[in-house]
């Protein structure tokens, strides 16, 4: 057996082979274990899994971008939209708390925004800390208009890739101790507006807006 061969076959019983125009079967099925927390007014209606069906390619789904050539799923736009608030303003979701750990599959993902969901924090032991050394090329996470409290920065702290972090509008409060974002090395954006921040370190080479 070729080396060729021996790879393709190692790929394939791992899971990880692409589904036709480039569909990880790993990260549509972890696609479809998170719609059920993020289709709000059914924004993610084209999220079904129909063999056989075009419409099966998660490269293709709402808010899903994939890598051209390798068809890894880059970005996910799950925030909630305006239109989707403004339906909901009514009868206004419950905080909730997520399972970061739904995100595993999505290995080469840079960009993820869960903005304007109501979450509260994370379940226990399935935190961000779930993702640190698998998310190794994330680069932009967006948090924004969500109920996070200050032990979020902490779970954050080994995201060495990120460069840019929104927090705006959640739960911070009094003192933020800045030396928990040391190791946020490639940071350059980092947004704490609309929060009851008293107080926080200055640390050099990050751009506060």
């Amino acid at each position: 057996m070729g080396a060729a061969m021996v790879v393709f076959v190692l790929v394939f019983l791992l899971g990880g082979w692409p589904l036709g125009e480039g569909c990880w079967e790993q990260e549509k099925i972890g696609l479809l274990q998170l719609k059920p927390f993020f289709n709000y007014h059914n924004a993610l209606h084209n999220w079904v899994d129909v063999e056989g069906k075009e419409s099966s390619h998660c490269c293709r789904w709402e808010r899903v971008e994939c890598d051209a050539i390798s068809g890894r799923v880059i970005r996910l736009y799950l925030w909630k939209e305006y239109s989707d608030v403004a339906q909901d303003s009514e009868n206004l979701r419950q905080p909730w708390y997520l399972n970061a750990s739904l995100f595993l599959p999505f290995e080469e993902l840079k960009s993820l925004d869960l903005s304007e969901h109501q979450i509260a924090g994370c379940l226990d032991n399935e935190g961000f800390e779930k993702l640190w050394g698998k998310l190794d090329k994330l680069e932009h996470l967006f948090l924004s208009d969500n109920q996070f409290n200050n032990s979020i920065l902490s779970s954050l702290i080994e995201f060495s890739s990120l460069k840019s972090l929104e927090l705006s509008f959640n739960n911070l409060t009094k003192f933020i101790y800045t030396d928990e974002l040391n190791k946020l090395i490639n940071l350059e954006e980092l947004s704490l507006w609309g929060n009851d921040i008293e107080s926080f370190g200055s640390f050099g080479g990050i751009l506060q807006t």
